[in-house]
């Protein structure tokens, strides 16, 4: 059961069982908001399907809130027994394709990473960094328990893309920083969790 203030980071790879780990976390009759940053643009029948199955998992009696943007504004304002934010990947590449596609279309952002400055490449991540430290911050203010999820990334090969390398890097940066703030780090294989902090 999570304590008041606690923060716990959960992270794994792709369908290694770290959702369902994180939910169990929490209680089924406690107050939760699970925070839902897949949020769909483009209609995707294999991401719906996804989002159907984490939400069948759900108890009726925890609210969603399907955003990545301002995520601090609503631990701040909507105080509860806790958060769960699945997942933190998402949530950075959400706000990365929110601000690249403003400067170039989806066909052309290789063609852009690679001619953009690295001070403007700087701006990038700070922009991202800045969102997650804010969440933390108010996380830590507010006193509220909170589990998030992250994949975990750079266990494979070196993306072929400049794309996919940026964003690799990104995810490895806010999964430290989440890391270094947390109380509490699992990692999860094949549905085993390892507590690593």
């Amino acid at each position: 059961m999570m304590k008041n203030g606690e923060l716990t980071f959960v992270l794994g790879g792709a369908k290694s069982g770290k959702s369902e780990f994180a939910e169990g976390l929490y209680s089924r009759d406690q107050h939760i908001c699970y925070i839902a940053t897949g949020v769909v643009k483009n209609p995707d029948g294999e991401m719906q399907l996804r989002i159907k199955r984490h939400q069948a998992r759900r108890p009726a009696n925890w609210e969603t809130a399907e955003q990545y943007r301002e995520v601090d504004q609503l631990i701040a304002q909507h105080p509860l027994d806790g958060y769960l934010l699945d997942d933190a990947i998402m949530l950075v590449t959400n706000l990365f394709y929110d601000t690249v596609l403003t400067r170039t279309t989806p066909g052309k952002i290789d063609d852009y990473l690679t001619a953009v400055s690295a001070r403007e490449l700087a701006q990038l991540r700070e922009q991202i960094m800045a969102s997650w430290q804010q969440i933390l911050k108010v996380q830590a203010a507010q006193r509220q328990s909170m589990v998030i999820v992250s994949d975990e990334v750079g266990l494979g090969v070196v993306p072929a893309t400049k794309q996919t390398r940026v964003l690799r890097d990104l995810y490895g940066e806010v999964n430290q920083l989440i890391a270094q703030h947390a109380d509490n780090v699992y990692f999860v294989v094949s549905g085993i969790p390892q507590k690593i902090k």
